[in-house]
């Protein structure tokens, strides 16, 4: 839908090909001659030179140090600068929308989040359109700069369309809303589940930079699960790789909110556990961290619901690491607080069925550190991770 226009005062020639293969070769690099572009890229000297120019006189790239000369003028290097580029990030679930302008580096330089009026896909679409206008006028960002827009969305995503197929969270079905969005906004769009994103987040951002294959679960609203492997992101050809809330662990467990007995999602909805202490002991609990401190003072109720939530999320961390062989999980949400009741606990159980099995590898259960910004960033992941590989 973009036509390209002369000069990099359109956002359109930032993402055209040859001005897209020199960012990249310039990222995979480090540091590049012109020459060296010329090589990689296949691109003539005169068009190298060209975009070099206008990237410079941008400040997307800067001068960085001289080379040794092979007997000809001595090579001048450039480099990549992190702050003169940006990604959008969006984040969409039922309670709150938020956006945020992120330079390369993950760093959020501004963000806004509000309540949406409706969740009505139009309207809640319109509202987004508005509010996207208002951060990028209050960011003061040049839109020239900006390579795209992610965004993380509760529910199962065809990410390849930018199709969300279905959300239960939002009451959405079949909505095109990376080509809604491309049309209203006139930027590039990348569509992922918000487990997923926030699985690149961690990947690019995070503590997980230098692992390969890793599980992020997410256990806030609802369980989710982002997969990569092999340092890519794992998502099946139905978008269905890493939906773990609504598998049943135990044949008679709990009601699930789905109707089915013993899902994950039943024993880690905190909301759910804390209904269960109430009705058994008649008694009120204030939030999670009310009920953890009972079970610290040995209330034996207390003690056997938050044991029989982590015996659940053991069965599925330890079943997850031995089909994909991970190296890491990483914990988001209110449960990854407890670090001495599941953190701990999980990471143990784990190696001693690698123990059991003679395997001899390093693994290890984590906290995220991103914090309430892990979708955020995750969306802005999106757009990081389809421009540039492998991560920063």
């Amino acid at each position: 839908m973009h036509k390209e226009r002369r000069g990099l005062n359109s956002t359109s020639l930032i993402r055209s090909y040859n001005i897209v293969s020199v960012l990249q070769t310039i990222y995979r690099e480090g540091t590049c001659s012109r020459a060296r572009l010329t090589e990689v890229t296949k691109m003539s000297p005169s068009t190298v030179t060209r975009i070099v120019s206008e990237l410079l006189t941008q400040g997307i790239i800067t001068e960085h140090g001289i080379g040794e000369s092979n007997g000809g003028r001595k090579p001048v290097f450039l480099k990549l600068c992190f702050e003169k580029l940006y990604i959008i990030g969006i984040q969409i679930r039922r309670d709150q929308v938020a956006l945020g302008v992120s330079d390369l580096k993950g760093s959020l330089m501004s963000k806004r989040s509000y309540s949406p009026y409706s969740l009505e896909p139009n309207a809640l679409i319109k509202e987004l359109v508005q509010e996207f206008e208002d951060l990028l006028t209050n960011s003061m960002v040049k839109k020239e700069h900006i390579l795209g827009i992610g965004v993380a969305i509760s529910g199962i995503v065809e990410s390849e369309q930018g199709i969300l197929l279905q959300s239960v969270n939002l009451g959405w079905r079949e909505i095109k809303i990376a080509e809604i969005l491309e049309h209203e906004l006139d930027f590039p769009v990348v569509v992922e589940n918000d487990a997923n994103a926030a699985a690149l987040a961690e990947l690019w951002f995070g503590a997980a930079k230098d692992v390969s294959n890793f599980l992020y679960l997410k256990t806030s609203t609802g369980v989710g699960a982002g997969i990569i492997y092999n340092r890519k992101l794992l998502t099946g050809p139905q978008g269905m790789a890493g939906e773990i809330g609504h598998i049943p662990l135990k044949k008679n467990g709990y009601q699930c909110r789905c109707g089915q007995k013993g899902c994950l999602e039943t024993y880690l909805y905190l909301p759910d556990v804390i209904k269960r202490y109430q009705a058994e002991t008649g008694k009120k609990v204030s939030n999670c961290f009310d009920l953890y401190a009972r079970a610290c003072a040995g209330d034996p109720v207390a003690t056997l619901l938050l044991e029989e939530s982590v015996d659940a999320l053991s069965i599925a961390v330890s079943f997850s690491g031995g089909i994909l062989d991970l190296d890491m999980v990483v914990i988001s949400g209110v449960w990854a607080s407890f670090k001495e009741l599941l953190i701990e606990r999980l990471q143990t159980d784990f190696r001693a069925i690698l123990e059991r099995c003679g395997l001899k590898k390093s693994f290890s259960v984590i906290s995220s550190t991103l914090g309430e910004d892990s979708d955020l960033l995750g969306a802005v992941g999106l757009v990081t991770h389809k421009w540039f590989t492998p991560p920063i």
